[in-house]
């Protein structure tokens, strides 16, 4: 579990990498799109993850991060005309300095009371967006022109795919050396005990405000790879419904593992379309099937489909 990753876990990384060069123009545009839309997800609630599955902090505030990076990254391009990268940089480090300027007073807060500040702070902030109509252009939101990397135009989905697929690959293998790391077990002992963790010289408070601001820098990453396929942003992006969207997929995938979260990500993202094409006669009983089967996925599953997944594994290793 801990030290650095082996090569061969590190294979699936390189994979993802080539087939996101390879698929890019083999596949019909909507499932490019639906590929571009998942590796972001992915990105999103590996962030979510190493706060709520490795830390153990209940703070939903990861949407607003996900809404500073992507509004960054574009309004950077749009009024400043400044590059990609500089935009995603930039958002990436003003995420990271509000996550830590929240968490100070919120890590004093535990479980309900953690989660409803983060919450009333995504709300706000999602507010902010709405009303600063001089700065976000409010609902009306921001259309973005075809952003470009060291020449290397994206203006369709195609083209956004391998760029996509290479950083959620560099956001995978780092969070493999991540959790590996000395920090990633002293985020783990705050999980699992504060009291113990501070009795083995572990500054809790301090772990609790670098789970925030690592949290927040991936939020944003995937807000700013966002604007790499969507041409327009709006506040309903970022709102309430995407926090729930994200957190049902670590749920059910499996929180506190990488492999959980990439599963719950495949399932969750492609349910809805699944559904979509099964159900298109029935349309109005969609939402109660959906939420039925998060159901039973908690109450059947409450380790997710990777834990179930290992569980299996382990007795046939036995047997």
């Amino acid at each position: 579990m801990y030290g650095t990753p082996s090569l061969w876990q590190l294979v699936p990384v390189a994979i993802l990498i080539v087939l996101g060069f390879a698929l890019a123009n083999m596949l019909p545009t909507y499932f490019v799109y639906l590929l571009n839309l998942l590796l972001t997800y992915a990105i999103l609630a590996i962030g979510l993850d190493i706060l709520l599955g490795w830390a153990g902090q209940f703070a939903f505030a990861h949407i607003a991060f996900f809404g500073i990076g992507a509004y960054t990254t574009a309004l950077f391009q749009v009024r400043l005309g400044l590059p990609f990268l500089v935009g995603i940089g930039a958002g990436a480090i003003i995420a990271a300095a509000v996550s830590v300027v929240i968490a100070v007073p919120a890590t004093r807060l535990r479980a309900t009371y953690l989660a409803l500040a983060t919450i009333a702070f995504a709300e706000t902030a999602r507010w902010l967006c709405n009303s600063w109509v001089a700065v976000t252009n409010g609902p009306d939101g921001v259309r973005i022109s075809p952003p470009h990397i060291f020449g290397y135009v994206i203006d369709s989905d195609a083209s956004a795919l391998p760029i996509i697929a290479t950083v959620a690959a560099a956001t995978i293998a780092a969070t493999q050396y991540l959790v590996r790391s000395r920090l990633g077990r002293s985020l783990s002992a705050v999980r699992e005990s504060e009291p113990l963790a501070t009795v083995s010289g572990i500054n809790a408070r301090r772990m609790k405000i670098l789970a925030f601001a690592l949290s927040a820098i991936y939020a944003a990453i995937a807000g700013g790879i966002y604007t790499l396929f969507q041409s327009f942003i709006n506040p309903d992006v970022f709102g309430i419904n995407q926090l729930i969207f994200v957190l049902s997929m670590i749920i059910i995938g499996g929180s506190g593992s990488i492999p959980g979260v990439l599963i719950g990500v495949a399932v969750v993202g492609v349910l809805p379309e699944v559904m979509r094409s099964a159900m298109a006669n029935i349309l109005v009983w969609q939402e109660l099937v959906y939420g039925f089967i998060l159901l039973a996925c908690m109450m059947y599953m409450p380790q997710g489909i990777w834990g179930l997944l290992k569980g299996h594994i382990a007795r046939l290793a036995r047997a």
